[in-house]
């Protein structure tokens, strides 16, 4: 005997949430489908409809369904951290980035006023190991190109331009990240 439809409850704020993720363009596209899933079973839609509607097993909605009764609209709709391998490149190691970075390469020896992503590149690849970094030796333009994006910085654009006038900027830095960390 095939299970009767059955609902849930979801508020209007929840529901306003659920259709702005769904608009979302930038979002993965499993985020999007679980969404979906909330927003028909609020409706009373079966879990056969909803998977054929989804392209996704019966399953995979019931499991969505069970984490929003039992966790949440959020971890129904994301995954949790997993696990995984360790970062290999640590905060710190980031924060001696970010802190080139700001510098005015002409403060470092070149003649260039501004970073291109080659010459950061190099400069990061050569002092490294030297700053107590060695894994930023390995690293690549890619991976640099994207962290810097991450972070915000554009440090061969001079309007987005920081510079760093504190001397005492290293201690503070290394406090900061600590407190993060905790």
């Amino acid at each position: 005997m095939p299970a009767l439809p059955y609902s849930i409850t979801i508020s209007d704020e929840e529901r306003a949430y659920l259709k702005s993720l769904i608009k979302t363009r930038t979002i993965q596209a499993q985020v999007v489908d679980r969404a979906r899933m909330l927003l028909w079973k609020s409706e009373a839609k079966t879990d056969k409809a909803i998977a054929d509607g989804l392209g996704v097993s019966v399953n995979t909605v019931r499991r969505c369904i069970d984490r929003y009764l039992n966790s949440g609209i959020n971890l129904a709709v994301f995954d949790d951290e997993r696990s995984g391998r360790p970062a290999e490149i640590t905060d710190d190691a980031k924060s001696w980035i970010v802190s080139i970075a700001c510098q005015k390469p002409c403060d470092l020896g070149y003649a260039a006023e501004l970073w291109t992503l080659a010459a950061l590149h190099k400069h990061i690849q050569a002092h490294a190991e030297k700053a107590g970094y060695p894994r930023l030796k390995t690293v690549t333009k890619p991976w640099l190109q994207k962290y810097l994006k991450k972070m915000e910085m554009k440090p061969f654009k001079i309007k987005y331009y920081l510079e760093r006038k504190d001397p005492d900027f290293e201690n503070k830095m290394h406090d900061v990240l600590l407190v993060y960390k905790q």
